[in-house]
């Protein structure tokens, strides 16, 4: 019970607003809201790594001509979750895992543990950093990185 309302009040503050997502090149999801890019290609939806493996896999990606990425918070991938739809991620998102998303974010009572997010359940976990989870990056978007558009 407490892991929903708290899951709820987690949706209250970082709701998702439909109208702020924008695809760009069919690689990169824009989003507006958040001033955040957040990669959207084939590799977000077959990859599997453990947790050092996902930051490092966002270290060096190169999508777009964009670089600089990295692996996002608990509550900038939380906040692209849409508890209205039957899988809980925004439809600007066309490439999904079947499994949990690794956050840059440690579990506070445990640092060889990070949240994960599923987006096929909407459901949000702890797991160890030896553990493969899929691997979506993102990447603010600065002054810089907006002209390269």
């Amino acid at each position: 019970m407490h892991k929903y309302i708290l899951l709820l009040l987690i949706a209250s503050l970082f709701g998702t607003n439909i109208q702020a997502y924008e695809k760009h090149t069919g690689t990169i999801v824009i989003d507006k809201a958040h001033n955040l890019y957040w990669q959207d290609d084939f590799s977000s939806q077959k990859s599997s790594e453990d947790w050092d493996d996902a930051v490092a896999f966002c270290d060096n990606l190169d999508l777009a001509g964009i670089t600089h990425w990295r692996l996002p918070t608990f509550h900038e991938l939380f906040s692209i979750t849409d508890y209205s739809r039957k899988t809980p991620i925004d439809p600007a998102f066309t490439y999904l895992n079947d499994g949990s998303y690794w956050t840059s974010t440690p579990f506070a009572a445990n640092k060889s543990r990070a949240w994960t997010i599923d987006f096929h359940t909407g459901e949000t976990y702890y797991s160890y950093k030896t553990t493969n989870h899929a691997v979506r990056c993102v990447k603010e978007i600065s002054k810089t990185t907006k002209g390269q558009r």
